[in-house]
């Protein structure tokens, strides 16, 4: 078990000044640090940036509620269907919200905490110049602060769109603090432009658990992908408004997140390693070369519950669809839709069978239904029959360590981790080369993705490591040992290699809180509907397939004969009591519907801005616009 110093998030420092016409009051309190005597040392600059790291790093959270955005905590995904009533804006959604006035308007968390970093980092920048440390010492805690800065402006823009741009500290009494909005891309731009100073003065390495060269990479990569592809793919806003953002200025931005990838793939500091679940369920993540940045656990004194809800417990609050099941490749690195060797999803041995390696590393070996009747399961069970155990540590489990309940496991929350940092590359590598930028090439893909496959893994109860086969450039297409890939379930509006590409990612994070970003990002929410305009429910919504006369003494009733079970056939689609189908946990019709090119469905890309800050400008007399649709 670990032995460490814990990292400690302390509270911000009060800069308030005090003044006086006395003598006496006019001296400074000896027992108390002021703002003129408080930015003097660097270990003050230290301090003061601590409060930064807990509103960014939260890991898998301390309880049960989020834990983080790993497993049910992600946003809109058709990896993971929640059951969570998303009306309440819990995590994992199932509705989009039901009211323009309502439902998220009155979030403000995002809007608040952002801000409040935002004031503190320009605080921080305002002082640094003023104070008696070595020039060195300036530019890496200005690239602290302004790292910390761009963070807080690309969390409003990924929920907001443009927001009010402050790059000083803005007196609450000026009439400049009711500036109206500054646009997606003039935001973007600063950010870039922050990530940029971080990268180019932050310290490679400034002791144990702080900001680091190498973390500024990591997220620089994954933030600017996001703005460069949300603005190439929705453009200025949401809606008819929006006004397409010319390549040069994406270009820019994706060179950004190439240039923070590339600053971790050329540190010689990370490497691809041979484990899976091991980065998820390990007490001590401090030596693993897969991680960029983490959150420290320790029994004792800081602990989370994801373990548990990974093991024992039931997984009530929601289970991977067969639509994230049917996106994992067979181990010859064919999609199941030309794969020879995929035996279907008619049984759970035949679904399993043959297939990428992270699929046994991250679901359970067994069908494991919550509402199935008479069975006698000795682990939890899922709604939709797909048990994760992505986060569950397999030996502490078969010991009966109490870390595998409750709210106690010690394990490490990998924050970034290198292969996120790759999938990046890959992505704005190809990207940029549909923009005016150099060819994609065989290169990019042997840095990047042929890393990740080359990962050794087990499957259940075997001993023979496998890795999945690396992908070759052939053409506008990706081919593996010598056969081209042509997935007949691809989108057709995606580019078959940005297709596989965006595969090797949903496969690679699924269920770290990504997924719904990149719908959002990418501008694909229409993949999160709960039924076609047929009113066939979509993989999506469904869980794994069931034959009840595969599982004898398993029932779909209970013993007052009520149906606890339901189950949807795609052959008999008007049997409702189907003994043998999909497993259809959500029924009601209409639960998710998206409309692309409908300003009632667009909206959803973008979160309101909040309706009493709206109100704080009108009653100031200035106006703060709202988005489309809201």
């Amino acid at each position: 078990m670990k032995t460490r110093t814990i990292f400690y998030i302390g509270c911000l420092l009060a800069t308030a000044t005090l003044t006086g016409c006395d003598d006496f009051l006019d001296k400074d309190p000896q027992d108390k640090q002021t703002n003129d005597t408080y930015w003097r040392t660097e270990t003050s600059l230290r301090t003061y940036a601590q409060d930064f790291y807990s509103y960014y790093f939260t890991g898998y959270g301390t309880d049960y509620t989020v834990f983080g955005g790993y497993f049910a905590g992600d946003d809109y995904t058709d990896d993971f269907i929640n059951l969570n009533d998303a009306n309440t804006n819990s995590a994992g959604y199932i509705y989009f919200p039901t009211s323009a006035t309502t439902d998220w308007n009155s979030k403000t968390t995002n809007w608040s905490n952002s801000y409040s970093v935002i004031y503190k980092a320009n605080v921080m920048i305002e002082k640094i110049p003023g104070m008696n440390i070595s020039d060195e010492a300036k530019a890496h805690w200005t690239g602290v602060a302004r790292y910390f800065r761009a963070m807080a402006y690309s969390l409003l823009l990924k929920t907001y769109g443009g927001v009010p741009y402050y790059e000083t500290v803005t007196d609450p009494a000026s009439q400049d603090l009711y500036k109206n909005r500054d646009s997606y891309l003039t935001v973007a731009q600063k950010v870039m432009e922050d990530f940029q100073y971080a990268l180019d003065n932050v310290r490679v390495n400034d002791t144990k658990r702080q900001v680091n060269k190498q973390v500024v990479g990591a997220y620089m990569s994954r933030e600017m992908l996001y703005h460069a592809t949300w603005l190439k793919y929705h453009g200025s806003t949401v809606g008819s408004s929006a006004e397409k953002i010319a390549d040069a200025e994406i270009k820019a931005m994706l060179q950004a997140a190439i240039n923070g990838a590339e600053v971790v793939m050329n540190s010689g500091l990370f490497a691809i390693g041979n484990t899976y679940t091991a980065l998820f369920t390990t007490d001590d993540l401090s030596t693993n070369k897969e991680i960029v940045w983490y959150r420290e656990y320790t029994s004792g004194v800081t602990t989370n519950p994801l373990m548990s809800y990974n093991g024992p417990e039931d997984q009530t609050q929601g289970g991977v669809t067969q639509d994230v099941v049917d996106s994992y490749l067979c181990d010859d690195g064919l999609p199941i839709g030309q794969s020879p060797l995929y035996e279907g999803d008619k049984h759970i041995d035949k679904t399993f069978a043959h297939r990428d390696p992270r699929l046994y590393q991250t679901l359970a070996d067994s069908l494991r239904i919550m509402s199935a009747m008479n069975t006698n399961y000795t682990s939890g069970t899922s709604p939709t029959g797909y048990a994760t155990k992505k986060f569950l540590n397999d030996e502490w489990y078969a010991a009966g360590s109490a870390y595998c309940t409750n709210n106690l496991s010690p394990a490490d929350a990998p924050c970034i981790r290198y292969a996120e940092v790759l999938l990046n590359y890959a992505e704005a590598r190809y990207e940029i080369s549909r923009v005016g930028g150099s060819a994609f090439s065989q290169s990019d893909l042997d840095k990047s993705i042929n890393q990740i496959r080359g990962r050794q893994l087990t499957a259940w109860g075997e001993t023979v490591a496998k890795s999945m086969p690396k992908v070759q450039l052939a053409g506008n297409s990706l081919s593996v040992n010598g056969v081209v890939i042509n997935d007949p379930a691809r989108d057709t509006t995606v580019d078959p290699i940005l297709w596989e590409l965006r595969r090797e990612r949903r496969v690679e994070l699924i269920m770290e809180g990504r997924r719904g970003q990149d719908l959002r990002r990418w501008a694909k929410f229409s993949y999160l509907n709960s039924e076609n305009a047929a009113g066939v429910p979509s993989k999506t919504f469904l869980g794994a397939y069931v034959d009840l006369a595969d599982y004898p003494g398993m029932s779909a009733v209970n013993e007052g004969g009520k149906r606890t079970l339901f189950l949807y056939d795609p052959e008999d689609p008007t049997n409702a009591n189907a003994d043998k189908g999909y497993i259809y946990y959500l029924r009601d019709k209409n639960l998710r519907i998206f409309k692309e090119g409908d300003l009632n469905s667009e909206r959803y890309y973008l979160r309101a801005i909040p309706a009493g800050q709206i109100t704080v400008y009108k009653d100031k007399g200035f106006e703060l616009t709202q988005n489309p649709g809201w």
